[in-house]
């Protein structure tokens, strides 16, 4: 076996989840069970862990036994099933010793020439987020790569200037511009075990060329209300100010009653398995583009799950609510590049098991694109105001009677 297998894995819900018999965990176990020596490496070591401990979890449910290793920086305790190293040496004696089944390392340890030829198969997780340079130094390895990542997710964290080309993350340079994996250069997993169908609809048309689908008990998915939060899908929430730029005040105060109406109004979460109890604050999360505006967000709501998108990848909830704080496009601080970017407003979208809540000033959706790329950027965010349901603020005091909700709104033709 020799190669590199591009495994494509949109980040939203669980092509990796327990039932999926090609999750990065079960991929993971069966090459163990065929006596082969598996490596695993991303940007960071909590990554690293996490993928590590879902291997465990996978093996202990059929009642197998994993012996896993971390190569990590500072000591840690051993558990029963990771062994932690600090010394490189003594990583690399016990993967190749057998002493380890799996081991885990960033890209440092993986390119060392003492690592060369000591693995199989080493996995690189988030490889979209993994520059094709660090890639091809760790792939000496060992003589099979598959690289486990969502290009159309947040885009590998750069630091300084670089020429260009040369920050592109692995799985772009295979995907040459495309969307979403051609058959012939690897696999993409289409299901997700996460999105409710009518979230799932808009973030396969607009970032997954109309590939991705739900599992089949995902419909289950819903929330009933008295409130105007009612149902499953897309929600736009108009809140009209001017001149903000990484901050609204007038929009953390709308988030606030929003989660207020949620909270007031009755609202009962049902999940996949059918299970239905009501709403608590937990199964809300808040997202923002700013840290300024998460700020804002928090001095309001304190114990509310609130970050920015970058934060909250590869977390999920029953209801997200992304609020834009940006008052048109060009007030954005970092350009549209930036507030615009599709790769972001997919994050934040997918994050909602059920429901989505965008908060946002109108005038946002009125930009002047003086350049097809500028196009491509706010078309996305057209699209979602074409399949969202309209729930506007009205100007009464009472939380139970500050919001109405209206059907369809669409704001531009295609």
């Amino acid at each position: 076996m020799v190669g590199i297998l591009p495994s494509w894995r949109p980040d939203i819900g669980g092509t990796a989840r327990r039932k999926s018999r090609i999750g990065r965990p079960y991929m993971i176990c069966t090459l163990i069970k065929e006596g082969k020596k598996v490596g695993i490496t991303a940007n960071s070591h909590k990554v690293i862990r996490n993928l590590i401990d879902k291997v465990i979890e996978v093996a202990r449910e059929s009642d197998a036994k994993v012996q896993a290793g971390q190569k990590i920086s500072s000591k840690t305790e051993n558990t029963d099933d990771i062994h932690f190293f600090t010394d490189n040496g003594e990583a690399v004696t016990a993967i190749t010793s057998g002493e380890v089944q799996v081991l885990g390392g960033t890209a440092f340890f993986w390119a060392r020439e003492d690592a060369a030829g000591t693995i199989d198969v080493l996995f690189v997780d988030e490889a979209a987020q993994m520059s094709l340079a660090n890639v091809l130094s760790v792939s000496q390895a060992g003589p099979t790569l598959v690289l486990l990542g969502d290009p159309q997710q947040l885009e590998q964290p750069t630091q300084g200037s670089h020429p260009d080309g040369t920050d592109v993350s692995a799985l772009d340079h295979l995907l040459c511009g495309h969307k979403t994996i051609l058959p012939e250069q690897g696999l993409f997993l289409e299901v997700t075990w996460r999105l409710h169908p009518d979230i799932t609809a808009f973030n396969s048309e607009l970032f997954y060329e109309g590939k991705l689908q739900s599992e089949a008990d995902c419909h289950r998915q819903s929330t009933t209300s008295t409130g105007p939060f009612t149902g499953t899908g897309l929600r736009y929430v108009p809140v009209a100010h001017f001149g903000n730029q990484s901050r609204s005040l007038e929009e953390a105060a709308a988030v606030e009653r929003i989660v207020e109406t949620l909270l007031g109004s009755g609202v009962h979460w049902t999940d996949r398995k059918g299970v239905s109890r009501p709403l608590a604050l937990e199964d809300i999360i808040i997202i923002a583009p700013y840290n300024a505006h998460v700020f804002e967000i928090q001095k309001r709501l304190p114990e509310a799950h609130v970050g920015t998108v970058d934060k909250f990848q590869g977390q999920e909830a029953p209801i997200a609510i992304y609020s834009m704080a940006t008052s048109t496009h060009a007030d954005a601080p970092r350009g549209m590049e930036f507030l615009y970017s599709s790769n972001r407003l997919n994050v934040a979208i997918s994050r909602a098991k059920c429901m989505a809540i965008l908060v946002a000033s109108p005038d946002l959706f009125e930009t002047e694109c003086k350049t097809p790329r500028q196009m491509q950027l706010a078309n996305a965010f057209c699209r979602y105001l074409e399949m969202a349901r309209l729930v506007e603020l009205q100007a009464t005091p009472s939380a139970s009677s500050t919001l109405s909700e209206s059907g369809v709104r669409c704001v531009s033709d295609f």
